[in-house]
């Protein structure tokens, strides 16, 4: 399914949204602090993620333009940012030199991956969410691959803190 809305961010910090058929206005969403560098829909278009220079992750509502919650992990700039078709799962980038997976209707990190040696630009999603590449400054393409492996955010979190 096509998506219905076409989405522009600018160095004012905001994002702009228009209804992709007519490209008409929709909405302004203000709240970044720094320029917005990533951003990405869900699938059925009822919630915005962005990400930018100034470490945060914003998600939106796309009924009203409404600021969801704000989400910290990274410690450098978020480069790319992509849902997982048919969920509101999202991986995001970072100059820090992670890629982390979150889920976008508890609000909470799921897992930090750590394997560049340099700050991480893009990522790229297989269309069955089955794995997710990322490119980084270091030269390297890296595949990410699901597991069956249960994973438990709490654990996770007391892991990156340990780290």
């Amino acid at each position: 399914p096509e998506k219905r809305l076409l989405f522009v961010a600018s160095l004012d910090s905001t994002i702009k949204v228009f209804f992709n058929d007519s490209l008409k206005f929709f909405l302004s969403l203000y709240g970044h602090k720094l320029p917005v560098l990533a951003f990405d829909s869900s699938s059925d278009d009822t919630i915005l993620a962005s990400g930018g220079a100034d470490k945060s992750i914003k998600i939106w509502g796309l009924d009203f333009g409404d600021t969801h919650r704000t989400l910290y992990g990274h410690e450098d700039s978020i480069t790319d940012l992509r849902f997982v078709k048919r969920t509101h799962y999202f991986f995001t980038c970072s100059k820090d030199q992670t890629v982390r997976y979150w889920d976008g209707d508890r609000f909470q990190q799921i897992l930090l991956l750590r394997g560049h040696a340099s700050e991480v630009n893009c990522l790229a999603l297989s269309s069955n969410g089955a794995f997710v590449l990322s490119g980084g400054m270091d030269r390297q393409v890296r595949v990410w691959e699901r597991t069956k492996d249960i994973v438990f955010p709490d654990e996770e979190r007391e892991r990156e803190l340990e780290d």
